[in-house]
């Protein structure tokens, strides 16, 4: 059985947020395409940004894919913010995917001026001037992205637990404790000098593209069979009505104050019109005796004719 509020909340915009999010998921782990394509970096000690430095082979490629990612998760937001019930949490999670979102289309727009497993100079220059990375447009937007990410994978899976979704609360949740260790590990990793950096990175992203996928497939799924007729998920009907759909759900009533006057009026003179019109025709009824003719008499019970006879 298939509930009601779910036709309500506009079905086909979660649908074209579950295709979104596939195609995010898909697109930020476009690493993967290293493996088809001689890019001349090795996986386990470079950056996944380097991919998409200007100059190195099919770095068009990989700065395309970023910009598809992002957009294709700030789609996800968006329906996840339609679907999910309305909460603080709810809201504070899907701006902070939506930034998200936004950090990873930058990452595309500004990449890595260079790449520092493949020049020496650009090795030496980002392992001893921390500033100067920090400075970089691409590193502030990395940094943000996996932040939203994160926080979006921990509130989320807040909201999630609220509803009953145990499960999908328990892997967001989960998702995003191990994102958050995985980019600390990175981090250490860079500042002592350890150059495996790649694997930690690639890891993270897979994580949060299989964390996308999770919550795109969420957006489609059907009831529960433990609660016929009820979805959890579904955000309630009385929230998008105005007070008079809500007050009578079945008759549509003008929102605005001009407008309800001008029905109140037209309803009275229809009812003045009905009205009239049956006393008109009571009247010209032959059949119709007078109310004076026809009462009894309370005493005997007769009518007055038979009281005069």
């Amino acid at each position: 059985m298939e509930d009601r509020s779910e036709h309500h909340a506009r079905p086909h915009m979660f649908r074209l947020g579950a295709i979104g999010g596939m195609i995010g998921a898909i697109t930020y782990s476009s690493f993967l395409l290293e493996a088809l394509f001689r890019t001349g970096l090795n996986p386990l000690s470079s950056y996944i940004s380097e991919l998409s430095v200007p100059g190195r082979p099919y770095a068009f490629l990989f700065r395309t894919g970023d910009m598809i990612a992002g957009c294709g998760l700030l789609v996800l937001a968006m329906a996840l913010a339609r679907r999910l019930p309305a909460s603080p949490p709810r809201t504070w999670g899907c701006l902070a995917l939506a930034v998200g979102a936004a950090a990873s289309i930058a990452d595309g727009l500004w990449p890595m001026p260079c790449a520092p497993s493949a020049a020496p100079a650009c090795r030496a220059t980002d392992s001893t001037d921390l500033g100067q990375q920090l400075r970089q447009v691409h590193t502030l937007s990395s940094l943000t992205e996996f932040t939203g990410v994160i926080l979006a994978m921990l509130l989320l899976g807040m909201v999630l637990h609220r509803a009953g979704r145990r499960r999908p609360a328990r892997w967001s949740l989960a998702a995003g404790v191990a994102t958050a260790l995985l980019g600390v590990l990175e981090i250490t990793m860079v500042l002592t000098g350890v150059r495996w950096v790649g694997l930690p990175e690639r890891a993270q992203v897979l994580l949060v593209s299989a964390w996308c996928a999770a919550m795109a497939r969420l957006l489609v799924r059907t009831t529960p069979a433990c609660a016929p007729g009820r979805d959890l998920m579904a955000v309630p009907q009385h929230t998008s009505l105005t007070p008079s759909r809500r007050s009578r759900p079945g008759r549509m009533w003008p929102r605005h104050g001009v407008g309800q006057i001008v029905g109140k009026t037209v309803r009275d003179l229809l009812r003045m019109i009905r009205f009239d019109h049956w006393r008109v025709a009571a009247s010209r009824d032959p059949r119709r005796l007078p109310r004076s003719e026809d009462r009894r008499s309370p005493e005997s019970g007769r009518s007055r004719e038979e009281m005069e006879m």
